[in-house]
């Protein structure tokens, strides 16, 4: 009987009913779609980490022995360890010279290749070359054929035995692009033999441990006694951590995204309930005078938010996987490199969608336990009328010039104050969200002005080869009048002696200072470096806690001194991390100006003949890479703006509809009294609109704060800037009010239809 009654109220409050299942379900939808990215991701990098036996620390030197590793493999709590070589070189002209690393080895022990297609790696094969299968991929290269790398000063030409991938490697992108590009991007492993004994000196040693590597380096400094550049942990690996941070802000969204939903669907389930129970004051009294218990009676109440919500979760369950999980794990695997990533799925949904249908339960328990409590008796007559007190509105000095609209509105509002919040914190949780959405737009925009327009004040680079001498270069910076750049891997501190967990590993980057390639200030403000002094990225400023006047330690991978720069600039880059100085600055402390691109605002594309020149890119190129990358940017803003959209429209319908059920009596009174439908109808627009105003207003500051931590917690290695055009708040607002104003007309139809004597009859 009661499983009968529970499908004909469900039925007669389907509007409202119908949006605690859409957000129960949205709710999950969101959650399970960001977390089944995360979890598949995880899951494939955790099952990718053991199979390669990936390393847990790097050793950086000039020439490791084999008797050097034997006592790092000494060392308590570490386990695996391998020597290799790293260098980064080039592919062939025809391969558009793309930067490529290459490691040769004699053993694998550690970050071992995982095969793709050919044979498996064999640091024995001296006639042999393993190739990252998506370089292979992007310029067709097959098993078998002949492959020439330039690295070291040889030319080593092997067979491709086969394709292959590296933890290392999850996300790859050359340092003339912007984002991947695949034909520009690759690595390979290749046998130590195949280089003169000369040449076979190993600068890394690579190693698995227990717990943190950072915390023996004390242990391994003895060692090695102290013979080494730097110790890093994956942390350090950009290849690795890049998507250690994109997981990570996903996971991020999948709570904040379900609590908004989750919070609306509560107010809505207690203003729904709390309508219907009291609509059902008398059948209440009715089941109490036949004898039925209060906790059936209660029980009965909560199923109804159980069975819907319930079933909204399980159905956000099974979409977000099947849609929106499937469809991030497409887009990011075009970006990242991970073997069997799957959309992944665990306990956790189910432990969420517990929660949610609890807390839903219990908004229903809250909304009817009041009636409960009175007696049976009293409960089968009607309740009586409230007092009619002057509402808090009726105080204000102009109330009687107001018109009848206003007022009636108003004292509404008064009466009715938790659809009335309901209605102003879902609109101001819609504007918040379309906000957020049309303003990671705006920062994608703004972001590639600031970077292709500011700071790269020119429209072409040419990538410059290792064999390339200084001369050389020279001679192509005065025939296209441009500049010379210097970039390499440093480590940085705030300690002449610092300990490990006080060092960062990024960039250097030299110039010549001719303001072809340029520095911004926190501001995004194009400065100059002034001389004698270095730009430090703020967000390695800030975490090491240095500001300008401060002095920066730095050495590169093959020096195990410290040097020691004076800051003169706080700087910003949306994607290079680490230190900008000048040539002669960086020359007068004894390093060797080694550039490796020349930037200028003349077409140097002829440049590609020379011997000393790689590749050139033109802005255009790079805008073009630039802009493909965006495309999981432009998935997330889609995302952003569709839930938006459903949230708006969700909050402003229920409430329109529980405005109209619970004046259908009043309405019909007005048409008594000779009002007609349409002015019926501008009483509950007015009042949604007004809802939907007070709510963008207190939504529309509240969108910048949530923009700038998504931006941040894309990690270190990413700076973005958050910015919002005032046109977006503008569309956003716009956006709101329209649908305030669709909601009313929407109740047009039903206001025609108040069966105006069954209506007042019922008030008898």
């Amino acid at each position: 009987m009661l499983f009968r009654k529970m499908l004909r109220d469900i039925r007669s409050n389907l509007a409202q009913f119908l949006s605690i299942f859409i957000l129960a379900a949205v709710a999950l939808w969101c959650y399970t779609g960001f977390q089944a990215n995360v979890i598949g991701g995880n899951k494939a990098r955790d099952d990718f980490n053991k199979t390669a036996n990936f390393a847990d620390g790097w050793i950086y030197g000039a020439s490791f022995t084999k008797e050097q590793a034997d006592k790092i493999a000494a060392v308590d709590k570490v386990k695996d360890v391998q020597l290799r070589t790293e260098a980064l070189g080039k592919a062939d002209e025809k391969y558009n010279t793309a930067e490529l690393y290459c490691y040769f080895q004699s053993e694998q022990t550690v970050t071992k290749p995982y095969t793709v297609s050919g044979a498996g790696y064999d640091p024995t094969d001296t006639e042999g070359v393993w190739l990252f299968y998506r370089f292979a991929d992007a310029w067709k290269i097959s098993v078998g054929d002949k492959f020439t790398a330039h690295v070291m000063g040889q030319d080593i030409e092997k067979t491709v035995r086969g394709t292959l991938t590296t933890p290392e490697y999850e996300f790859a992108c050359s340092s003339s692009d912007a984002e991947t590009d695949y034909h520009n991007i690759g690595f390979a492993y290749m046998s130590v033999n195949v280089l003169p004994e000369d040449l076979r000196a190993y600068n890394e040693i690579i190693f698995t441990c227990e717990g943190d590597p950072l915390k023996l380096e004390d242990s391994i400094s003895e060692a090695l006694n102290g013979d080494y550049a730097f110790l890093a942990d994956r942390k350090s690996i950009d290849g690795y951590n890049r998507l250690t941070d994109e997981l990570a802000q996903h996971d991020s969204f999948s709570y904040i995204f379900s609590a908004v939903f989750i919070a609306i669907a509560l107010l809505v389930i207690t203003t729904t309930m709390k309508r219907m129970v009291a609509q059902q004051r008398t059948q209440i009294g009715t089941l109490n005078a036949l004898g039925m218990k209060n906790r059936k009676i209660i029980m009965h109440y909560l199923s109804y938010s159980i069975v819907l919500s319930a079933l909204g979760c399980l159905f956000g369950i099974i979409l977000g996987v099947l849609t929106f999980g499937r469809l991030m794990v497409n887009m990011f695997s075009d970006f990242y490199t991970v073997p069997g990533w799957e959309p992944g799925y665990d306990g956790k949904s189910i432990i969420l969608s517990l929660a949610i249908i609890l807390i839903c339960a219990a908004a229903a328990f809250l909304s009817c336990k009041q009636i409960l409590k009175i007696h049976p008796s009293e409960a089968l007559r009607p309740a009586s009328a409230k007092n009619s007190e002057p509402c808090i509105f009726e105080k204000l000095p102009f109330w009687k010039k107001l018109s009848f609209n206003a007022r009636y509105n108003l004292r509404d509002v008064a009466r009715s104050k938790l659809r009335a919040v309901m209605g102003v914190f879902g609109t101001m949780m819609g504007m918040t969200v379309m906000v957020l959405g049309l303003g990671a737009y705006d920062t994608v925009n703004y972001v590639r002005d600031w970077y292709f327009e500011d700071i790269q004040n020119y429209s072409y680079q040419a990538l410059l080869t290792d064999s390339c001498t200084l001369d050389e270069a020279a001679a192509l910076r005065d025939k296209y009048d441009g500049e010379l750049i210097s970039a390499q891997l440093i480590s940085i501190a705030a300690d002449s002696r610092p300990t490990s967990d006080d060092i960062i590993s990024c960039k250097l980057a030299v110039t010549e200072g001719r303001g072809l390639y340029c520095v911004s200030d926190r501001d995004l403000d194009v400065v100059p470096i002034e001389k004698g002094t270095v730009a430090l990225t703020m967000k390695q400023a800030d975490k090491l806690g240095l500001k300008v006047g401060d002095t920066v330690y730095w050495k590169t991978t093959s020096d195990s001194k410290w040097n020691e720069s004076r800051i003169g600039l706080i700087s910003r880059h949306p994607s290079i991390t680490g230190i900008t100085m000048l040539r002669e600055d960086y020359e007068s402390l004894g390093q060797e100006f080694k550039p490796t691109m020349l930037v200028t605002k003349n077409d140097c594309t002829a440049s590609k003949s020379e011997s000393c020149v790689s590749a050139v890119h033109s802005l255009s190129d790079l805008k073009a890479a630039f802009d493909k990358s965006m495309e999981v940017m432009d998935l997330l803003v889609y995302f952003m703006v569709f839930f938006a959209c459903l949230l708006i429209i969700v909050v402003l319908y229920n409430s329109g509809n529980l405005s109209f059920n619970e004046r259908e009596k009043e309405f019909a009174t007005l048409k008594v009294l000779g009002f007609r439908t349409s002015a019926i109808r501008r009483l509950i627009s007015t009042q949604n609109l007004w809802l939907s105003v007070i709510g963008v207003l207190c939504g529309l500051p509240l969108g910048q704060a949530p923009l700038q931590a998504m931006m941040d917690s894309n990690g270190d290695a990413v700076d973005w800037p958050c910015y919002i055009k005032p046109t977006t708040y503008i569309i956003a607002a716009a956006f709101v009010m329209g649908v305030s104003i669709l909601v009313g007309f929407m109740f047009q139809r039903r206001i025609k239809r108040i069966d105006m004597v069954e209506v007042l009859k019922g008030m008898e």
